[in-house]
């Protein structure tokens, strides 16, 4: 077996494994009825953890909360006349985006105000995970790629 895929099963294999773990350590074992706070963690300790991901979170609500307002702001030509009767609801789901973006930065920031355990696991959860399923899908793209060099090499 070539080495190239003997490193994109590891891959795989570590990814999902890594994945697994985080899930089952930041969400299952944790008993969420017992402490929902960081009450024995000092600040500066606290505010270390939670600044990095808050940065990322703000940062991908305020670029979700663009979108939805360059799309409700932008101007368009009138389209063709046999596109009209479609129905366009792209100004609805902007303002909809744009609503729920809103809505998950206050609530994101209100828990982050009250030391909430999920205001962090949460969006770490989805960091981590887009971050696993990425060496993943490298990994299943080494393994699934055929390879042009010669057998004897």
């Amino acid at each position: 077996m070539p080495r190239a895929k003997i490193y994109g099963y590891i891959a795989v294999i570590v990814a999902t494994l890594m994945g697994l773990v985080f899930v089952y350590y930041a969400f299952i074992h944790y008993d969420m009825y017992s402490s929902v706070h960081f009450s024995s963690i000092d600040t500066g300790a606290y505010w270390a953890v939670v600044l990095p991901i808050a940065l990322v979170t703000l940062f991908v609500l305020a670029t979700c909360f663009w979108v939805g307002y360059t799309i409700l702001t932008i101007k368009v030509a009138p389209p063709m006349p046999e596109i009209v009767e479609k129905k366009d609801n792209s100004k609805f789901k902007a303002f909809l985006l744009c609503l729920v973006t809103i809505a998950l930065a206050v609530w994101f920031v209100y828990g982050l105000y009250h030391h909430s355990y999920l205001a962090i696991a949460i969006p770490a959860a989805c960091i981590t995970l887009v971050i696993l399923g990425m060496i993943f899908w490298v990994g299943i793209a080494i393994i699934t790629t055929r390879s042009t060099l010669k057998k004897d090499k």
